[in-house]
């Protein structure tokens, strides 16, 4: 071995180690595969740079970059590696905490670890330079207060549209969204939970614990579950605007924006206390950040692109779709574009590092809990659930034919198919008229110009996001799983629009501006035809949550008006249990038993020391006699639904 080449022989031998460690946990320990899989994946590192420092030896150049960029940035080197270290160690620790202990602490080294990792590519700005950079900030509000005075008041109209009376609009609270409540509740209650780990559904817990602490500020209820939904909503129309404005100029961001401050679909889930909204949000953050770096070089957007790619983890499962897309996105570039790795390469690796550093903490989780991550993939798939193979038996369809109805189900969501799902469930598609023909004119626009780079991008993001989220998956097109392309489709109308426009003058004789006219006269009616259907004939109609939803939120709000110690006797099983996601959250402090139906189980033990509510649904109606035999002179009053009428419950109630 040469002098001063010892490092070559470490990466060897690391690299035989790791890779034999690796082999004999396959072959002979295979019950812990995850940890051969590490093993492997260790030893293909060491294997990595042991060529990489060979064929840099050869060619007579030792990389010794990074040593001077130690030399030179001390303070930086040991806070990214500190950083990385703290990030790391919360993940490890939590992992080994008992569930009962607090995690208040580790989720702050947590955070100081990201925050010092991503703050180490921060340019260094000399005082001389600050100095003559300061008119120049100065005058970019002044110059640019149009356009900001414009977005200010389009991003106030958004949030408006998303944050008007959530109380009661939807009207009911679905099921899953108090669950989702009474998981955050809990979670941020001392002592503070596991915000690294995964709860109701596989869903990670860091999701909930943001909804907690929002809850804090705006309050325990409906409103309170909401308002994050709807701020992250209307941040959703901000990242759009910024990512179009990039890629496509003012006109198309405009445009993209306006149409998704109004779009019925994206409106709705802003409005609930779920957190499948966040998706869009963290595709078009993270988009604009890689697209800022590519174009201008600087490391810390590809950091903090690679933080929010992180972040996307802690949310709702279609947010991994994003390190998919930037995957795939950043592949095509290095493929169609010559030395493009030679000039991004340490950018990328720069952004493969904060996204690992910032979901560090959950991979560990997943290393435990390795059926955890894909649960609920699982759970949906066409393949891994078994719904193609029963499929195939019971309509003796083939594999081809179904795989055709998935897609056409999917495709034609935004123009036909209606959501199945008691999510949204409208009567119309996802798009309305107009925007629906504006979308198929831009989905054609950029398949004719894919070769340019933004359009690519956008083809990645909606082609992958359909075949994903609906084509392999149970019952599409269902749409609490797709709010990640709510984005994608606002910026496809706002593309088919533009080109609409520019054609116009073409094949128009008159003299003033046409292009202007067209923009304006299909983009007004779009956002009118939106907001009246959603509050004007959505809304009313209380379909959101089913019907169970609707008897939960009405029983809930009246026990809540009642302020009583009385227990709830619920004469509902097996339609419906008072462990529904809305009592858990509606009416927590409310004392409540099922009552199983006539023969199939112990009848509730009555406590006569409180007062009684007994709640009956229609189904079970019949054993009201029963009850009121028992217990007489009781107050009956049934409940109907103020949409039609039927009867949603009758509630019989006995003092002490």
């Amino acid at each position: 071995m040469r002098d001063r080449d010892w490092k070559t022989g470490l990466f060897l031998l690391l690299g035989l180690a790791f890779a034999s460690l690796g082999q004999f946990y396959f072959a002979y320990r295979r019950e812990y595969v995850w940890d051969g899989l590490f093993f492997w994946c260790a030893a293909v590192l060491s294997f990595a740079l042991l060529l990489r420092r060979v064929e840099r030896r050869e060619r007579g150049r030792p990389d010794r970059r990074w040593l001077d960029w130690v030399r030179r940035h001390p303070l930086r080197a040991l806070a990214r590696i500190g950083g990385a270290g703290l990030a790391l160690l919360a993940g490890w620790l939590a992992q080994r905490r008992p569930a009962t202990a607090d995690f208040g602490g580790l989720l702050w080294l947590w955070l100081i670890g990201v925050v010092c990792f991503i703050s180490t590519f921060l340019p260094s700005l000399a005082l001389k330079s600050v100095g003559e950079a300061q008119p120049r900030l100065l005058r970019w509000p002044h110059t640019h207060r149009g356009e900001l005075a414009g977005l200010a008041a389009l991003l106030l109209a958004a949030l408006l549209v998303r944050g008007v009376d959530l109380e009661h609009i939807p009207a009911n609270l679905g099921g899953d969204e108090g669950t989702q409540g009474a998981a955050a509740l809990e979670l941020v209650r001392p002592p503070l939970g596991n915000p690294f780990s995964t709860g109701w559904y596989s869903v990670p817990t860091m999701s909930f614990l943001a909804y907690g602490l929002a809850m804090r500020l705006f309050g325990e209820s409906v409103a309170g579950l909401r308002a994050l939904s709807a701020l992250i909503g209307t941040g959703t129309v901000l990242t759009t605007f910024l990512l179009a404005r990039e890629l496509w100029g003012r006109r198309v961001a405009w445009l993209a924006a306006v149409a998704l401050a109004g779009f019925h679909y994206h409106v709705h889930f802003s409005r609930l206390g779920s957190n499948q909204i966040a998706d869009g949000f963290f595709m078009t953050l993270t988009l604009w950040l890689l697209v800022r770096g590519l174009r201008s070089r600087r490391e810390i957007y590809f950091a903090l692109a690679g933080a929010a790619m992180g972040l996307g983890w802690y949310g709702y499962f279609g947010a991994r779709l994003v390190g998919i897309v930037v995957a795939l996105y950043l592949a095509w570039r290095a493929a169609a574009e010559h030395r493009f790795l030679a000039r991004h390469g340490r950018a990328l690796l720069i952004l493969l590092g904060a996204a690992l550093v910032v979901v560090a903490p959950l991979l560990f989780h997943y290393v435990d809990h390795p059926d955890a991550l894909f649960s609920r993939p699982r759970q949906v798939s066409i393949f891994a659930s078994g719904w193609l193979a029963r499929e195939q038996e019971i309509t003796g369809h083939s594999a081809a034919s179904l795989m055709l109805q998935q897609f056409w189900k999917s495709i034609s969501a935004f123009n036909y198919t209606l959501d199945p799902t008691f999510w949204y469930r409208p009567d119309i598609p996802l798009l309305d008229l107009v925007s629906g023909a504006l979308f198929v004119l831009g989905l054609l626009w950029t398949l004719a110009h894919c070769r340019r780079p933004a359009n690519g991008l956008l083809l990645l993001w909606f082609w992958l996001a359909l075949i994903l989220g609906w084509v392999v998956t149970e019952n599409p097109p269902s749409s609490q799983r797709m709010t990640v392309i709510a984005p994608a489709l606002a910026l496809l109308v706002s593309l088919g629009l533009n080109w609409l426009a520019r054609l116009a003058p073409r094949v128009s004789r008159l003299t003033f501006d046409v292009s202007r006219i067209t923009y304006y006269a299909l983009l007004v009616p779009i956002v009118i035809l939106n907001l009246h259907y959603y509050f004007r004939v959505y809304t009313p109609t209380r379909v959101y949550g089913n019907p169970n939803s609707e008897v939960a939120t009405e029983l809930s709000r009246y026990l809540a008006r009642q302020n009583d110690d009385c227990v709830v006797y619920f004469y509902a099983p097996p339609f419906m249990y008072w462990g529904f996601g809305t009592f858990r959250f509606m009416a927590s402090g409310v004392a409540g038993v099922d009552a199983p139906p006539v023969g199939e189980g112990e009848p509730p033990e009555i406590d006569p020391s409180r007062g009684m509510h007994f709640v009956f649904l229609p189904e079970r109606l019949g054993e009201l006699e029963i009850v009121r035999a028992r217990y007489p002179g009781g107050l009956e009053t049934p409940v109907y639904s103020i949409v039609d009428e039927r009867l949603l419950y009758v509630l019989y109630e006995v003092g002490r």
